[in-house]
């Protein structure tokens, strides 16, 4: 059934998203071997196929047995692919577990970029070789002289597409084009592709990476630009590039470790042996996107998701847990943590609580190791 993973290990635990014709993710946890997996399926299309599981789920009102029927017509949508890779897997640079990087391939014949696969935005964004300043400076750029495949996106009075785009830390300007696209053995052909006539300085230059892959869904607001773009996973879903439409992470706590990012299935040799997949509803449209009932301190919960609805992004892009300061503001305060980290062997247990498909609450434990950054001050001794 066309669906896209992703596989992630997020600090102790790993989250497996799973697209269906209603979005799901999964939640495996960690073991002390570090093996995890999260996987999101892609794709919110509406078929044949689709049109007859909706059908009959109206005699059918609830989410196990809708669950149950839509595995009943899987064989129906997996069949008649043929000449179709299985997967593919780049392994990902581990970079101070702050960024995963790999490399990808774009034009013909291919300029080779390092980059980091982002499921909190939308757009394939590499330098151009028209960026000459601010974060471009320092990194790779793009050559459409050089790739005989290379066109421009156009308007109807055959001017340029531009995007602006802002990410959670940093700016860039985005000229739009199409070129064919490299992920090891699978070629992407006619790929919309950003190339950055422009980037803030901060932090695109100390970056260790060129460009950034999106692997979230359409952007609204890009889309009524231009109706044809569409992102990576998008695209290779449209082609019918691979047997099963799932993309996959592991990313390792350990620094020597290299971490993999898998299309076409979800690697079972870094998930936990004997674990059930959880499932969890996508809510947003846009965004890989599940709902947090609460968050906990030792097990004890804070009500922080009693007045409204509170959502968490799963976000490939970042390797920190962030939110606004009304919520993060509180949680810090209660963990008490002193500057100097002395007391960080007596920190509580930090707990996300959620609520699978069929109801279920799941909670996600984080021991203090996992969300504190430990960091020395060699000229005041401090940490």
């Amino acid at each position: 059934m066309p669906y896209f993973h992703i596989f992630l290990y997020i600090l102790i635990f790993c989250v497996l998203v799973h697209i269906c014709p209603i979005h799901t993710l999964n939640i495996f946890k960690n073991d002390e071997n570090e093996k995890g997996s999260l996987n999101i399926p892609l794709g919110k299309e509406n078929n044949l196929f689709f049109n007859e599981i909706k059908l009959e789920n109206r005699f059918k009102n609830n989410i196990k047995g809708y669950i149950q029927n839509v595995q009943k017509f899987h064989y129906l949508m997996e069949k008649n692919k043929p000449n179709v890779l299985s997967y593919i897997q780049e392994d990902l640079l581990n970079f101070h577990n702050s960024q995963f990087i790999a490399d990808i391939g774009v034009g013909n014949p291919p300029q080779v970029f390092k980059v980091v696969f982002d499921t909190g935005s939308s757009n394939l964004a590499i330098p151009s070789t028209k960026c000459i300043k601010g974060g471009c400076a320092s990194h790779k750029k793009f050559n459409p002289n050089k790739s005989r495949t290379f066109t421009k996106n156009l308007k109807n009075n055959q001017e340029s597409v531009y995007t602006y785009i802002q990410y959670g830390t940093g700016t860039s300007i985005l000229e739009q084009s199409y070129d064919d696209v490299y992920l090891k053995g699978l070629k992407i052909k006619h790929q919309c592709i950003g190339l950055a006539i422009e980037e803030s300085l901060h932090p695109f230059s100390d970056l260790p990476f060129d460009g950034i892959v999106g692997l979230g869904f359409s952007d609204p607001d890009f889309r009524s630009q231009n109706k044809y773009a569409s992102p990576l996973i998008e695209t290779i879903k449209k082609q019918n590039l691979l047997k099963r439409n799932i993309f996959s992470f592991y990313v390792p706590k350990k620094l020597e470790k290299s971490g993999a990012i898998t299309f076409g299935k979800a690697n079972k040799k870094y998930t936990v042996e004997g674990k059930s997949i959880e499932w969890f509803p996508v809510i947003s449209l846009y965004y890989w996107e599940i709902n947090l009932l609460d968050i906990q301190l030792s097990h004890k919960n804070l009500f922080l998701c009693e007045s409204k609805k509170c959502r968490a992004a799963i976000d490939t892009g970042s390797s920190l847990i962030t939110g606004p300061s009304t919520f993060i503001q509180p949680l810090l305060e209660k963990i008490n943590l002193e500057r100097d980290c002395s007391n960080k062997e007596s920190l509580p247990i930090i707990s996300f609580v959620l609520k699978n498909v069929e109801g279920k609450e799941i909670t996600l434990d984080f021991m203090p190791e996992d969300y504190i950054i430990e960091e020395g001050d060699t000229v005041s001794k401090q940490k």
